[in-house]
């Protein structure tokens, strides 16, 4: 698979999970936070010009200008990842 991606709508998915998702303070010992929702968590580094997309097994780092990298073992876990977001897109909050 072909690591391409539509980068509007990896934006406007992470929008949703920080506006709709449950906020969360991070594990890892380091101040801050995530948002969850939908099985993905959403979070921004510390300038806000970095965004991360993950689920427990693929990550994806939007950078500025649009740059993008993926984290992930397997095609089908990048396919799991990516069904994720029609799981965000399709949420209607209550």
């Amino acid at each position: 698979m072909k690591n391409e991606i539509d980068i509007h709508r990896a934006l406007k998915v992470f929008n949703k999970v920080t506006q709709y998702g449950e906020k969360r303070a991070l594990e890892d010992g380091h101040h801050g936070h995530d948002y969850w929702l939908c099985g993905i968590s959403a979070q921004t580094d510390h300038d806000g010009y970095t965004i991360t997309l993950a689920d427990a097994q693929v990550s994806l780092t939007v950078f500025f200008h649009n740059k993008y990298q993926f984290d992930y073992p397997t095609n089908d876990a990048l396919e799991n990842f990516l069904r994720r977001f029609s799981d965000v897109e399709n949420y209607q909050a209550a």
